[in-house]
């Protein structure tokens, strides 16, 4: 058996992955992050019990993303997936027929068939074995307490760091899909809005992953503080872009009300990533002689989250014809969203003097010098102090007048005289 300190040698050897057959070059995992191989007989060997087998524990170990783990016995590729089929397992199952990974690591039992010992090496990710055990009993299981701690003692500061440049990769993509979904929801987009929140709920979930894992390696104190920071930040913008991709998803079916709840929800995520400051860039953090690592940390709460009004909101706010900012459109939309407002007649031509000074009507009795001053509460009156009209709902009697100037008592009551121009959601 290959003692701790060797350099792991790497194989290329055909297997069953996710339950499908592939060749697995031990050469892509080897160097680059953790390893765990575990050398087993064969398939259904003595310490397979009816609900377990001698891989059962060590399969928790495909859970762990900062961790590969591959299983290798001299059996057949078709052995293998009814082995994993039979006990439920994740594990790539390696198929070493010719007993090429074997006798790398000189594991080789000491029998009449070409069959392997059961043992255990953990490599980190300089590719250096830093955990060895075997035996020659077929019933005797691995220590999985043993080669956890293994696990959990390989890392320190450079593996964090590099874990969290990862991270911040993904990050990085996630915020600017992020911010293009917020941009369309505003818009009312609400497709468009939908696909990226969902774009963006991705990206922050593998980052948020790999600022966890960065954590679990880190040494230093400040290191890990930084990195959990990080990963809290990331998983309340994956929640917050869960939840609005589904409220856009709602808007976009007619959905108002759940759309709603669902966008005030995500109000509580974002106000918790608010308080957190922007994740460093991994540029900033440099490794001393000894490999300790500092930080540089933005702690200064991040302002650019805030959340996605309310549509109705909107509505009720803005200029008849504007964009989504509330910037007046073009007199096309202003004409538009007027041409529906009624003029009743008889209230149009009952005082004579009512009506000086504000141009000659047309033959069908509506002014044609009336000009519309939209207010920045989005309150439409009509100029040199014309009462604008009512909606009709309220027709006045024939003894009332439409006055040429607002009294006192007309401007504290002027909000049920003004127009309100009904701006339904688009979605209704």
């Amino acid at each position: 058996m290959l003692s701790e300190g060797t350099v792991a040698p790497t194989v290329t050897l055909p297997g069953v992955v996710d339950g499908a057959p592939r060749d697995v070059s031990l050469d892509d995992y080897v160097g680059s992050g953790i390893v765990v191989l575990a050398f087993y007989p064969a398939d259904f060997n003595p310490s397979c019990e009816d609900d377990s087998c001698d891989l059962t524990e060590l399969d928790l170990f495909t859970m762990q993303r900062d961790v590969d783990i591959f299983a290798i016995s001299t059996d057949s590729v078709f052995s293998h997936r009814a082995y994993a089929e039979e006990y439920s397992l994740s594990i790539p199952l390696l198929s070493d027929t010719h007993g090429e990974a074997v006798e790398a690591y000189d594991v080789a039992l000491d029998s009449d068939q070409l069959l392997s010992e059961r043992a255990v090496f953990v490599i980190d990710q300089e590719g250096v074995i830093q955990y060895a055990w075997s035996t020659a009993d077929l019933e005797r299981r691995p220590n999985i307490d043993a080669v956890r701690e293994a696990v959990s003692e390989i890392g320190g500061d450079s593996t964090a760091v590099g874990r969290y440049r990862v991270g911040h990769a993904h990050y990085i993509e996630a915020r600017r899909a992020f911010t293009s979904a917020m941009k369309s929801f505003e818009d009312r987009d609400w497709l468009i809005a939908q696909g990226d929140f969902q774009r963006a709920m991705e990206e922050f979930q593998e980052s948020a992953d790999q600022f966890e894992s960065a954590v679990r390696f880190a040494e230093s104190e400040a290191l890990e503080q930084g990195f959990e920071r990080a990963q809290e930040k990331a998983t309340a913008l994956w929640q917050a872009a869960e939840w609005l991709a589904e409220s856009a998803s709602e808007y976009a079916s007619g959905d108002g009300k759940e759309a709603d709840e669902l966008r005030q929800d995500a109000e509580t995520p974002l106000e918790k990533a608010r308080d957190i400051g922007e994740p460093p860039d991994p540029d900033d953090i440099t490794l001393d002689a000894d490999g300790t690592a500092t930080e540089t940390s933005g702690t200064e709460p991040d302002d650019s989250l805030d959340a996605p009004t309310d549509p109705a909101e909107d509505e009720d706010t803005s200029e008849p014809g504007g964009d989504a900012d509330g910037d007046p459109g073009e007199q096309d939309d202003v004409d538009a969203a007027v041409e529906d407002v009624a003029v009743d007649e008889d209230t149009a031509e009952s005082d004579d003097g009512a009506r000086a000074g504000n141009g000659d009507r047309d033959a069908g009795g509506v002014s044609s010098a009336v000009e519309f001053d939209v207010a920045d509460d989005g309150r439409t009156d009509g100029t040199d102090g014309v009462t604008a009209p009512s909606d009709g709902t309220d027709e006045p009697s024939s003894d009332e007048s439409v006055s040429t100037g607002a009294s006192p008592d007309d401007d504290a009551d002027g909000e049920d005289e003004d127009i309100e121009l009904d701006l339904k959601d688009p979605t209704e």
